[in-house]
């Protein structure tokens, strides 16, 4: 029995510069009941906002999404949770938002408080909690109180190792008792143990759906040279970057532009918070970038101190001081040595700047 069908999911937002940015396009698959399928792809690649869309936080642009069962979520630290209400008052509170009966939530709620570990702070206000304990909470109330499909986004992000431990036991278990598991992590062991099925996403599409291992191979494969290829929309048609421990280099194959006018080209790396952290322009170096038929490449070279890890780039272009595109994270940079089999922190990132950079028009 199918659990999960999606028919050519799309969704879009809107930006400032007045264009589109799409997290998701043409996403199509059946998930049936019981499987566990792990989805992996870097950062803004729209898993997260593939699961919010099955949990029904926010609508498709175009598409369907049929969800055949009850389903609960632990999708961002505090979700479903009120911050004046104690933890107490909040098991109760997200066990009613997922449809589980007062009664049967009671029936469950020490073993929920036992397993959280925050058994001395159940009466305090829920603002008072760190964001691991939160993460405790909502998992604790998640898994136990049974629904049909469990969607988890990075739920060994955040806590301590002991913890995460105890939560892949916990997913293992409720694995065994048949319920529908959709998992987003970027441990990758992780989704090897756990999930027999896996999809790759990539700039919000599809690109690989099959067996895990098959589908770890082919996701590590695109990061372990510190290299990725994404293909666009609009004026900006290919991004390459690459990346050392202390050099990178971000190539731009752009297309169609209204005129052969000066273009200005501005890069931003930042965090997964969406601070920038590196600024690269044209300008900086009064370069300029010339292109020809409508039509340019170049290539952006320059010295780093960022942490190993994976930065978004958001990418502007210009002519007459006039913005023609705002592509907001829109590729990744990845900062070797990627470990992708081990605990990923993208938070724990920072950056010494840029020391310096060259630009060369192909």
């Amino acid at each position: 029995m199918t659990a999960i069908s999606l028919q050519n999911i799309g969704k879009h937002y809107p930006l400032q510069s007045g264009n589109e940015r799409w997290a998701l396009r043409n996403i199509s698959l059946d998930i049936a009941a019981g499987q566990s399928v792990g989805i992996v792809g870097h950062n803004g690649a729209g898993k997260s906002t593939l699961l919010k869309i099955l949990s029904g936080i926010t609508f498709p642009t175009e598409g369907e999404a049929f969800v055949r069962g009850s389903f609960s979520s632990l999708l961002e630290v505090g979700t479903g949770f009120h911050p004046d209400l104690t933890g107490r008052d909040n098991i109760y509170l997200n066990g009613s938002m997922i449809g589980i009966p007062r009664k049967e939530i009671r029936r469950h709620e020490e073993a929920i408080i036992a397993f959280s570990g925050v058994q001395d702070y159940m009466d305090e206000p829920l603002r008072t909690y760190s964001s691991g304990m939160k993460l405790r909470l909502a998992f604790a109330v998640m898994s136990h109180l049974t629904t049909d499909i469990l969607a988890l986004d990075e739920v060994l992000a955040v806590g301590d190792t002991q913890f995460q431990v105890r939560c892949m036991e916990r997913i293992f278990s409720m694995r065994k008792e048949g319920r529908t598991i959709l998992f987003v992590s970027h441990n990758l062991a992780a989704v090897r143990q756990l999930c027999e099925r896996s999809i790759v996403l990539n700039n919000g599409r599809l690109t690989f759906d099959g067996n895990t291992k098959d589908a770890i191979d082919f996701y590590t494969g695109q990061y372990s040279s510190g290299k990725s290829n994404f293909r666009m929309d609009g004026f900006l048609r290919e991004i390459i970057s690459e990346c050392t421990t202390e050099r990178g280099s971000i190539q731009l194959n752009i297309r169609d532009l209204p005129s052969d006018a000066t273009l200005d080209v501005g890069l931003n790396i930042s965090d997964s918070n969406g601070n920038a952290l590196l600024h690269l322009s044209n300008r900086f170096i009064r370069k300029d970038i010339h292109p020809k038929n409508g039509a340019v490449e170049c290539e952006f070279r320059f010295e780093h101190g960022l942490k190993p890890g994976e930065y978004p780039v958001s990418i502007y272009l210009g002519q007459n001081e006039e913005q023609l595109q705002w592509a907001e994270h829109t590729s990744v940079l990845t900062v070797p040595p990627y470990n992708p089999y081990g605990f990923h922190n993208p938070d724990a990132i920072q950056a010494a700047g840029v020391r310096n950079f060259e630009i060369t028009q192909h």
